[in-house]
């Protein structure tokens, strides 16, 4: 009872401003800690330990736990890998995403550039020209539009792009398609969540009537899903994932990248390791959680301890991230780091190439990364010509 309080107590007090919660527990406690009912690892060297060997997953997201009746059964993020007491699925769905739905949206966003550059350049404008909540609503807005879109194959209705707002971007217990599902709140709040549920259903009908799913048929690449779990699942991949890295990977792009950085804008490499650096010094997704199938040793609170088995560990990509073992000057942005593409961490994967590997990547990172790239060049042209 006690330790579910101070579960509670650090939900809240992480939820108000996560990276100060984080920093200031590491700076007191050490490395790695015992925080939000788990076990942080912050330590570079302990989290990349934890990414790349097989991952078992359960329910959690970030700092939360979830009920799992609230989101698809099919979501890859809570699915584990084969070598860690799951099955094949993960993997399968993961080379879905990764090798059919995504360059399908690349792909489509190419061949209607004018739309999707429209998209970004009323965002832009927007964002270089409001107040700080204006802009920071905008990027939010224009992720959804982009996302959808690119993903479906049709633009969403202002009616839509509402629903979709305040699922993805709004925090109340009976309308946030999230914190809906959190643990315990969801106990008490789950009978009187009419508003989410009615968003969510508008949200699936649109899936289910877009071009994306208008020859689907179930098969092994998707996991013989039926139409209405795969939309379900792809709702979920879409608002948790796709919008809610990618925005917040462009608000580190628009905020985060100090006016004078020499970036060659018609250089893809420089702007990609510019997007890279951006996601380095505050990361889009903080913390990876997985559950240790056997016990392992790691300082915790400054002390050797032995990490039973089944113990729940949040891999913190935003300390390690900043480990000034790894990362000189960690807090300066610099994107010239020598061994930026070799160390990064931040799509759940240890370094980053173009053609990318490994079944834990964020299966969206080039849509991401493309998105992200785009908004950075036309924002950094427009403030070019003010």
């Amino acid at each position: 009872m006690i330790l579910g309080l101070f579960y509670i107590l650090d939900l809240f007090v992480y939820s108000s401003n996560p990276n100060k919660f984080l920093q200031k527990r590491q700076a007191i406690f050490g490395q790695n800690f015992a925080a939000l009912g788990r076990i942080i690892v912050g330590d570079y060297n302990d989290v990349k330990e934890c990414i790349q060997p097989p991952q078992k997953r359960s329910n959690y997201l970030g700092p939360a736990s979830l009920m799992p009746r609230k989101f698809s059964k099919y979501f890859s993020l809570f699915l584990s890998d084969q070598g860690a007491g799951g099955s094949a699925l993960h993997e399968t769905l993961h080379n879905h995403l990764w090798a059919d739905i995504v360059p399908s949206a690349v792909a489509l966003i190419d061949s209607k550039e004018t739309e999707f550059s429209q998209y970004l350049e009323d965002g832009v404008m927007i964002i270089q020209n409001g107040n700080e909540k204006k802009a920071m609503e905008e990027i939010f807005k224009i992720t959804i539009r982009y996302m959808f879109h690119s993903f479906f194959g049709a633009p969403l209705t202002e009616k839509l792009l509402r629903d979709v707002f305040v699922l993805s971007q709004t925090n109340g217990l009976f309308s946030s398609f999230i914190a809906g599902g959190i643990k315990p709140f969801v106990y008490f709040t789950y009978c009187f969540q009419f508003s989410r549920s009615s968003k969510v259903e508008r949200v699936i009908e649109f899936i289910l009537e877009s071009p994306l799913l208008a020859d689907y048929v179930p098969g092994e690449a998707n996991g013989n899903q039926n139409s209405e779990d795969y939309a379900a699942m792809l709702l979920d991949v879409v608002i948790i994932a796709a919008i809610g890295g990618t925005a917040n990977l462009v608000l580190q792009v628009i905020n985060a990248i100090p006016d004078d950085s020499e970036i060659d804008l018609n250089d893809d490499k420089d702007v990609m390791m510019a997007v890279l650096e951006a996601a380095r010094r505050n990361s889009p997704v903080n913390i990876v959680n997985l559950v240790i199938s056997e016990e392992r040793n790691l300082v915790v609170n400054g002390k050797e301890r032995i990490i039973p088995a089944n113990s729940l560990l949040g891999a913190c990509i935003g300390l390690a991230s900043l480990d000034g073992s790894v990362f000189a000057a960690p807090d300066v942005y610099n994107h010239k780091r020598e061994n930026l593409l070799k160390a990064v961490i931040n799509f759940n994967h240890l370094g980053y190439s173009p053609e990318g590997a490994g079944t834990r990547q964020c299966p969206g990172r080039n849509i991401s990364m493309k998105f992200a790239s785009d908004v950075l060049k036309l924002s950094r042209t427009k403030k070019a010509t003010l």
